[in-house]
This record gives C-alpha cells, sequence and structure tokens, in this order.
C-alpha cells in the first residue's frame, strides 16, 4: 500500500505478484493486483485477476466494478449491468457505481436512464468532475443545452 500511495506501481505490482503467489486464494490481493494491472493498461491480465477475486468472494464490489469497467468498455453494456447490479446491492451509495451504470445506459441509448442514474451519482458526489462531464454530455444529447452548460461548466471549474 505504501508503494501505491507513493505512485510506485511497479514496485506495489511487484509486492501483490509475490503476494498472490503466497496467498492465491485470497480475493483482495486478487482484486488489487488486478486494479493495478487495469492502471497499468494490462486489460487482459486485470481481468483474469479481477475474476478469480470474483470466484473467490462474488460480492467483491472493487473486483466487480473493475470487471464491469473492462467489459462496459468493450461495449457490453449488459454484461456490465449485471455485474453493477451486484455491486448495488452490497454498495448502493457508490457515486463511482452510479456513475458507471449511467454511461452503460448512455451507451444503450438509453438517455433518461442514464440521466437518472447520473443524478443519483452526483447527489452522493456533487464535486466528482467525471459525474458533472457524463451528465454534461448526457443532456447535450438530449439537447437540454441549459443542462448541459451547467453540468459542463462544474467539470472544468477548478474545485478549490
Amino acid at each position: 500500500k505504501m508503494h501505491i500511495l507513493r505512485g510506485d506501481t511497479d514496485g506495489a505490482l511487484a509486492i501483490y505478484k509475490k503476494a498472490v503467489e503466497n496467498f492465491p486464494e485470497n480475493s483482495e490481493l486478487l482484486s488489487v493486483l488486478g486494479l493495478l494491472y487495469l492502471q497499468m493498461g494490462d486489460t487482459q491480465r486485470a481481468f483474469e485477476h479481477l475474476g478469480n477475486a470474483m470466484t473467490y468472494d462474488p460480492q467483491n464490489t472493487k473486483a466487480i466494478m473493475g470487471a464491469g469497467s473492462i467489459i462496459q468498455d468493450h461495449g457490453d453494456y449488459d454484461v456490465a449491468l449485471t455485474k453493477y447490479r451486484v455491486a448495488a446491492s452490497v454498495t448502493p451509495e457508490s457515486h463511482a457505481l452510479w456513475n458507471n451504470i449511467g454511461m452503460c445506459f448512455f451507451g444503450k441509448k438509453k438517455y433518461v436512464a442514464a440521466i437518472s442514474c447520473l443524478k443519483r451519482a452526483h447527489y452522493l458526489s456533487p464535486f466528482e468532475w467525471r459525474t458533472c462531464y457524463n451528465l454534461g454530455l448526457a443532456h447535450l444529447t438530449m439537447h437540454q443545452y441549459a443542462s448541459a452548460f451547467h453540468f459542463i461548466s462544474a467539470a472544468i471549474k477548478p474545485q478549490t
């Protein structure tokens, strides 16, 4: 964790690999290792480790969110929504979860549902710029220009 906090991803990766060798059924270690691979852009290894983490703990929110994100990036929104449904039963007050669910609906061109989920994410974390930006995009797509301007402006304002 110290390596992660210092931004030393390679050092953290080496330590977590060794830890997973010693404790191959530890879902927490597997999920962190998967998220490190995801952060480095190695989605294949990330998905493998996140999948293993979910095998040992199907309720592991970190692993579910990471795997759902990879699935969502590949455009399989229905499968991602299925993963997020499991995460919602464990952590229903997660702004990142509702942001991802909203963007799945956005990808499926269900814009009203997307805005609804993104509004919930915004309610849970009003200063999260990604949610504001996504809300701006959704409103822009719906030709709601004033709302789009409001949220995109909030996304680009420096938060002090």
